[in-house]
């Protein structure tokens, strides 16, 4: 069924398709069984469907009404996708048509699959591009389509469809994944591929790397801007509403003036102070003249409208009269006009946007979706302060939840956002209706598109670092393992452009091994891990190219071996003062104490397992590994993937995992108890959803017993009992 961001709306939607006329369920009662018949007189004169008030979306048979249901299902969409059932404005013969329909409504409402609008809008135009040749073919049905078609069209070359394309075969899978109750026999029997074909996808665009030292000197200057305004951002609000109200305050000043005698010559006209530089100008002075000279004892409010309708030009070397000024004492900054404001905003907004994605990963699409009123918010976890930006995701991810719009960020990129968002508000204002963050300094002030948005970060930076752009021979070194396919001369000035910000984020978080691939697919919110590691791509080498250099990424790691070190001797410590550890690894090294009859780390057997030095060469020598699943949760094998989605039931008894802190297994089981019970108010509790409970719950409270934790145990409510299923075998 479609899948909606506002997962309310989406509600209030499938309820307005119950109870209509003598229906309980338009979907399943009516709709559902035509299009299982085919039937196209019958079916071309059904309801697509019923917005919230009941009122009927158009008839399926109606193409133009097809062509609207992106503002009803998506109304908040920037980019404009129409279900458009006609191929080039050329009429679809009508068998073809109506299948293609039949599958567009079935992904729409009543497949057991979710669909967000824009695969909807995918699979209809990706299925169009094989009509003409299952026409030629002799065909008038989709039920011709097979991989010997498929493989036909590949070898013949016959088409324009590029088959090394993922786009095709999404679309062609619809048909397999949707074919129950669709009107006509779907010949496909498994899913597509390139690879089925023994074809290659051709990779995206991949932008390079920005090398270390170029992206460091910017991570630099973009912290000492932040760190320089952060104190000072309620004063710099003054430069955002100095932009916003300044033609209200230079038609002011001028509407006193023409009020005034001080505008008559001694011969009776007027001296104007205005100007008429192009043909656009011209004519918006000259009406402005004619219309003033017309006016009856001018007044300064009737001067004013004038101005604000007809906007006329000022003299360049005259506007200083009427222009007001504006003094920022902190930042030693006194501006007489518009382009000195807008100069001075384009520079601090673009340096706070390139340090808000440069610490983040945001894409430039994210980043104009910034939330305006909760587009930042705290939380602490384990003592440990970690900031997400909010923003709408610009792709859709799997499951019927709303659209990711979390993003992990430092306090830097905290404070960027909070700067950025002081300086936009004044410029908000003047459009109360919009729901955008950023705005234009020109014109109305109205919003700024992502194009133009992307421009002031790349400005600043080309600015800033305009006499360290030229590519150094460690530059190229830098580029080359990252690029090797791309060719680099010494001394040649470096392109910069807003995405390569996102892919030097994955690069070097990889490569100096911050974060693990999972933890990378979270924070880019990707669907497949495959893009994730392409965004990436060549990192490993990095890590092993770093790893012979001695300089900061040397201290990096050693400063890594020594953390690693301390986690280690903390959780001995523990044991060796006899202290609950939980986890598999953790029980399993206390119960064989316990069979010692004597105390292993104080006669000298273990002892060495207290000493940091041990630990630090263990590390060193790879002998050993640990790394942190989650707060107070710590794994020893390196083939683990719980990074970022930690199944506790897994990590409970796992051989490889210490647990010495029940603060996260107390936070999941209150977690799974509030969605539970939610469940269970909405009526939307399943066996699947209740088994999850019960598995979170059960898992957590095990580990907080291990580890000798005071809780209250959770009783399960009847109705998630009565959906588990008895264990009735006996017990190990």
């Amino acid at each position: 069924m479609i899948k909606l961001t506002d997962l309310a709306r989406l509600e209030s939607i499938k309820e307005a398709q119950k109870n209509v006329g003598a229906y309980k369920n338009y979907l399943h009662d009516v709709l559902k069984p035509a299009i299982e018949r085919g039937n196209w007189d019958e079916f071309e004169l059904l309801d697509i469907g019923f917005s919230i008030t009941g009122k009927s979306l158009g008839k399926v048979g109606d193409n133009e009404a097809w062509k609207t249901l992106q503002d009803f299902f998506d109304p908040n969409s920037k980019a404009k996708k129409t279900l458009d059932f006609t191929l080039n404005g050329k009429v679809i013969e009508r068998n073809l048509r109506n299948q293609l329909k039949s599958l567009a409504l079935k992904m729409m409402w009543i497949s057991p699959q979710d669909h967000s609008f824009n695969t909807i809008y995918k699979t209809v135009t990706n299925i169009k591009k094989i009509i003409p040749y299952i026409i030629q073919s002799g065909y008038n049905s989709f039920a011709c389509i097979n991989s010997e078609l498929v493989e036909t069209l590949i070898l013949t070359g016959s088409t324009n469809i590029n088959f090394k394309q993922n786009s095709i075969y999404e679309g062609l899978n619809k048909l397999f994944t949707e074919e129950i109750g669709l009107p006509f026999h779907v010949a496909i029997e498994e899913r597509l591929s390139a690879s089925s074909f023994k074809l290659a996808l051709l990779e995206p665009e991949q932008h390079t790397v920005i090398p270390q030292r170029i992206y460091y000197l910017g991570l630099q200057k973009s912290e000492e801007l932040i760190y320089k305004l952060y104190p000072i951002k309620d004063e710099l609000a003054d430069l955002g509403e100095y932009i916003a109200t300044y033609y209200d305050k230079l038609y002011l000043k001028y509407a006193k003036y023409l009020s005034s005698n001080d505008s008559k010559l001694l011969n009776g006209k007027v001296r104007w102070y205005l100007g008429k530089s192009n043909k656009a100008a011209r004519k918006r002075t000259g009406i402005f003249q004619e219309e003033f000279l017309l006016m009856d004892s001018p007044k300064k409010s009737g001067i004013t409208a004038l101005l604000k309708i007809h906007k006329p030009e000022f003299k360049t070397d005259s506007i200083h009269r009427f222009s007001p000024t504006l003094t920022l004492t902190s930042l030693g900054k006194k501006i007489t006009g518009i382009n000195e404001a807008q100069s001075l905003f384009k520079e601090l907004n673009g340096g706070c946007l390139w340090g808000l994605m440069s610490r983040s990963g945001l894409r430039a699409d994210e980043l104009h979706r910034l939330n305006t009123t909760q587009g930042c918010t705290t939380e602490v976890i384990s003592k440990q302060t970690i900031y997400i930006i909010h923003t709408e995701l610009s792709k859709t991810v799997k499951g019927i939840q709303s659209k990711q719009d979390e993003f992990v960020t430092t306090e830097v990129g905290k404070k960027a956002y909070e700067i950025l968002n002081e300086l936009h508000k004044p410029l908000r204002k003047r459009h109360p209706e919009s729901t955008e963050f950023f705005h234009k300094v020109t014109d109305d002030c109205s919003a700024i598109n992502k194009k133009d948005l992307n421009r002031h970060s790349q400005g600043w930076f080309n600015d800033i670092l305009s006499e360290e752009l030229n590519l150094t021979n460690e530059d190229i070194i830098d580029l080359k393992i990252s690029d090797p396919k791309q060719a680099f001369n010494l001394d040649e000035k470096y392109y910069f452009t807003g995405h390569q910000l996102r892919r030097s984020f994955a690069y070097y978080l990889v490569g100096y091994e911050l974060l693990s691939f999972p933890q990378l697919k979270q924070q880019f919110s990707h669907v497949s891990l495959a893009m994730t590691r392409h965004y990436a791509k060549n990192a490993s080498k990095f890590q092993k190219f770093r790893k012979h250099k001695q300089n900061l990424a040397n201290a990096y790691d050693e400063e890594k071996i020594l953390q690693k070190a301390k986690i280690y001797l903390k959780i001995y410590k523990k044991l060796a003062n006899k202290e609950r550890v939980a986890g598999g690894k953790g029980k399993e090294f206390a119960k064989n104490m316990s069979k010692e009859p004597r105390n292993l780390f104080k006669d000298k057997v273990n002892n060495d397992m207290l000493s940091l030095n041990y630990w630090i060469k263990q590390i060193r020598e790879q002998k050993r590994h640990i790394h942190a699943v989650a707060p107070g949760v710590y794994c020893t094998s390196t083939a683990c993937s719980l990074r970022t989605q930690v199944n506790l039931m897994e990590c409970v008894d796992c051989k490889n995992d210490f647990i010495v802190d029940a603060v996260f297994a107390e936070a999941k089981r209150k977690e799974a108890e509030i969605n539970m019970l939610w469940d269970i108010e909405h009526d939307e509790l399943t066996p699947r959803t209740a088994s999850e409970a019960y598995i979170k719950i059960t898992a957590a409270e095990r580990i907080m017993s291990d580890l000798n934790f005071d809780y209250e145990p959770i009783v399960l409510p009847k109705a998630v009992q009565d959906l588990l299923i008895p264990f009735t075998g006996e017990t190990v």
